[in-house]
């Protein structure tokens, strides 16, 4: 019990502004409630006074009042709807920007332990849920509970020995909704276990169709697809016999109230113990009994469906950001200037990074090289705080980056990666992405400079062209050097080129050397690559092996040391004299 308090208190902190136009909305139900009981009474008069006491002036006054109170009953439950479903759609709009929010703020390491198809169940059935258990379950709830209480008082005041017949079944049915519960939470979890596992499968094919397709690995993924397709089936068919086998006996409760009412009611005027108006009141007042009854079921379902969701969405809402923006920002602008003081950078117990120190003065042009998997990329993210160092210190400009706004720092470092990612949008908006104010003419000149105008223009619409969903209609060569048209565009600092001209002939690779080199400002550059053509002309290069550096100077440096790099330009140009 405690847990389900801790989740409807997590619940209700989501409505913020809207708690008072949630209260108004009970207060409509309440409202409602207690007017629906008055039809009884009137009823009761209709048949003591009028039918049977002849007092046939009080019959058209009493039906207009019975009228007049249906009318009033129905707009008060319209209203009450309404109102909860505003406050509904207000809590999922403002849980999913919040959640959506966390998401981007993760680290690459949190994103590696969550799937993207968890993640968008998180956003999107989860959060649905939480909109459901907040405009019906959570009203009908307190609806139940005040009709329950309601008819209690009612029914004792009219004759307190019929309420105490009637009130009989009511633990029982309590006991089966309890039982309910604890059996089927587990069954709702593993529901949402089973759709989270479906919705990863349907997004990686969807992205990866390309190398579905390549492979020709159509009918396995349909057979992985239906795999899980069945075992969510399955775990859906599991939670409705659990909730099938209770369901009967709850209605089979509330259908006894019915006979137990006719029952006792009969005999009780018979006795003389109550009047044939006071027994209408019983018999048309028992629905606020056989209601709550007949909903008890549905709302323990729900709200163990909820309870499901919740766990997952609240150890979203509060997962550790390894990243965070310092309380005191520095914003100054970034002249160049780099230098890590014994980095040391460590995951899951092991050493990515170790004992990294080096110094990059600012418009220099330095390359890193290593073998696969050596803590290149990892070297290079900690500039703009991909990850942060488990010990040591990178400082820009003399300032440790863990001191910047980090707006302020990502926004003055350009970086490519390695996983080039072309939004499904405008060639225009792809490069113009860190920059969407840019005018056309810098949009224009960055491609210039990473040699993608030429391409660019040749397409149907040019600039305005829209690409596909991860570039799809595109070479890996044009993506990686729109990627760099993109890094390029707001005039960094600092420029990271992670592996960017790969996919590229050599003859490209050379022009975006030469365009880079003569650039209007002089940026700091970092080049991550595993050709040597690509960091030859560098003021510096870095060989990193096993996260350690191991190497560095210049060209003629490095091939006098006869190492890793020495080893790396005799395999890349063989039969060449060195």
């Amino acid at each position: 019990m405690p847990e389900e308090l801790e989740n409807l208190k997590w619940a209700l902190g989501w409505l913020g502004k809207k708690r008072r136009v949630m209260a108004l909305a009970v207060l409509c139900s309440l409202s409602a409630i207690g007017l629906m009981t008055v039809g009884p009474f009137l009823f009761r008069i209709v048949i003591d006074d009028v039918l049977l006491g002849g007092q046939y002036n009080k019959l058209l006054p009493l039906l207009s009042l019975a009228l007049a109170s249906v009318l009033a009953t129905q707009a008060l439950r319209y209203t009450a709807n309404m109102l909860c479903e505003v406050v509904s759609q207000h809590v999922v709009v403002t849980m999913r920007a919040r959640l959506f929010e966390r998401v981007l703020r993760q680290t690459a390491a949190f994103h590696r332990e969550n799937t993207a198809g968890s993640l968008i169940t998180l956003c999107t059935g989860d959060v649905e849920i939480v909109r459901h258990f907040i405009c019906w379950v959570m009203p009908r709830s307190i609806e139940c509970v005040a009709m329950m209480l309601t008819v209690l008082t009612l029914f004792m005041a009219v004759n307190p020995l019929y309420a105490l017949c009637l009130f009989v079944l009511t633990p029982i049915s309590g006991t089966l909704a309890y039982k309910l519960g604890r059996s089927i939470r587990p069954a709702h979890k593993k529901v949402r276990e089973c759709r989270e596992r479906l919705s990863t499968v349907v997004n990686e094919n969807i992205s990866g169709n390309r190398v579905i397709r390549a492979f020709a690995r159509e009918a396995h993924e349909i057979e992985r697809f239906e795999r899980e397709n069945q075992a969510f089936r399955d775990a859906q068919v599991n939670a409705n016999r659990i909730w099938l086998r209770f369901q009967p006996y709850i209605e089979f409760m509330a259908q006894t109230l019915g006979a137990v009412n006719l029952i006792v009611g009969s005999v009780f005027v018979v006795l003389g113990r109550i009047t044939l108006g006071q027994m209408s009141i019983f018999q048309n007042l028992a629905w606020a009994l056989n209601d709550p009854m007949l909903s008890i079921g549905a709302i323990v379902n729900d709200a163990q469906r909820f309870a499901a969701s919740a766990d997952k969405l609240i150890a979203l809402q509060y997962s550790h950001i390894a990243i965070r923006q310092p309380d005191a920002p520095h914003k100054a602008d970034i002249a160049g200037k780099i230098e890590l003081r014994h980095v040391t950078l460590t995951a899951g117990g092991a050493v990515l990074l170790h004992d990294i120190n080096l110094v990059i003065e600012k418009g220099l042009t330095v390359g890193f090289m290593g073998p696969t998997g050596s803590g290149k990329s990892l070297l290079a993210g900690l500039l703009p705080r991909l990850y942060d160092p488990t010990s040591g210190q990178v400082l820009i400009d003399g300032v440790n980056v863990k001191d910047y706004d980090l707006r302020c720092l990502r926004g003055q470092i350009g970086m490519t990666m390695q996983d080039v990612f072309i939004f499904s949008d405008s060639v225009d908006s792809n490069i113009a992405y860190g920059d969407p104010e840019a005018p056309p003419e810098n949009v224009r000149r960055a491609a210039e400079l990473a040699d993608a105008h030429e391409f660019v223009s040749r397409f149907p619409q040019g600039y305005n062209t829209v690409v596909g969903e991860r570039g799809t209609g595109i070479s890996g060569g044009q993506k990686q050097r729109l990627s760099l048209a993109r890094a390029i565009l707001p005039n960094p600092s600092v420029i990271i080129l992670d592996d960017t001209t790969s996919a590229v002939d050599m003859e490209t690779e050379k022009k975006i050397q030469d365009n880079l080199a003569g650039m209007e400002t002089r940026a700091t550059k970092l080049i991550i690559a595993q050709r040597v053509s690509s960091v030859k002309n560098a003021d510096c290069i870095y060989i990193i092996d096993g996260g350690k550096v191991t190497e560095h100077g210049d060209h003629a440096r490095l091939m006098a040391n006869k190492g890793y790099y020495y080893d790396t330009y005799r395999l890349q140009h063989p039969g060449e004299a060195v």
